[in-house]
């Protein structure tokens, strides 16, 4: 089956079975109410099927080079979490059939690229988008479903310890209600086929670093740094521009911050 095939039926599948999977993560994670009986029955993130449950990675493991050792840092409790060990649950089908086709197709298309003379097409483009959108999609159900534990810095709080990481950030205002319709937008993206009004959204830059760097904000931008490719990608999730320097520039602001 073709790339554009394999696509097709995810997003379809996806789009599908939507309000089946945010219903399924309100009751089981952010819900403080609902003592739900199939608590611990687990669903694909991406289809709804309960059937051969694996673990897809959230940061796809070829981007930061398989190493184990790396770890991000989660802002709101200052804990470190490992990349490879950062999955959400997804269907052997949605696993290692289409997001793998996806992953593959995106590695393929950036190593064969000249990061002297970075041109993509318009489709290319609108594939390199729906790949970061699917990653911001991913930290959405991760942090749905990640629980606050403790604080670095102040260690166990009985009362934050099982309330999911999605719904203590300062710019939801601790909302269940936004963080849901937050997680219904990013769910949304992944489903949309036309990517045209995006386009000037994705900032691809050429890199010299040697190492992996990688910084996100759900539902806003992403950077994400390759230096087995040579290349860095930024992409705005909201935020439309009306030409790519004006993308750029405001991608520099925020790159300059974060460096």
């Amino acid at each position: 089956m073709s790339f554009n095939n394999k696509l097709k039926l995810f997003r379809i599948a996806a789009r599908q079975n939507s309000s089946v999977i945010i219903r399924h993560v309100i009751e089981n994670n952010i819900s403080r109410q609902t003592k739900n009986k199939n608590k611990n029955q687990s669903l694909c993130m991406f289809c709804a099927s309960t059937n051969n449950l694996t673990k897809e990675h959230v940061v796809p493991s070829w981007t930061y080079e398989h190493s184990t050792d790396r770890v991000f840092i989660t802002n709101i409790n200052g804990l470190d979490q490992t990349y490879n060990k950062t999955t959400i649950p997804a269907c052997s089908i949605c696993n290692n059939d289409r997001l793998a086709t996806i992953e593959t197709y995106i590695n393929e298309l950036l190593t064969h690229i000249d990061p002297d003379v970075i041109y993509f097409s318009v489709d290319e483009q609108s594939n390199i988008i729906r790949w970061l959108e699917i990653i911001d999609y991913k930290f959405q159900i991760l942090n749905a479903r990640r629980v606050f534990k403790a604080s670095k810095e102040k260690g166990f709080i009985p009362y934050l310890a099982d309330f999911p990481l999605s719904i203590l950030r300062d710019n939801i205002e601790y909302s269940p209600n936004k963080a849901i319709a937050e997680m219904r937008r990013s769910q949304k993206r992944i489903t949309i086929k036309n990517k045209i009004n995006n386009l000037n959204s994705l900032i691809v830059f050429k890199t010299s670093n040697k190492g992996f760097y990688f910084f996100h904000t759900m539902d806003n931008f992403i950077f994400i740094e390759l230096p087995q490719h040579e290349i860095a990608l930024f992409y705005f999730y909201k935020q439309k521009f009306p030409t790519i320097k004006a993308g750029h520039k405001a991608a520099m602001k925020i790159i300059d911050k974060a460096y």
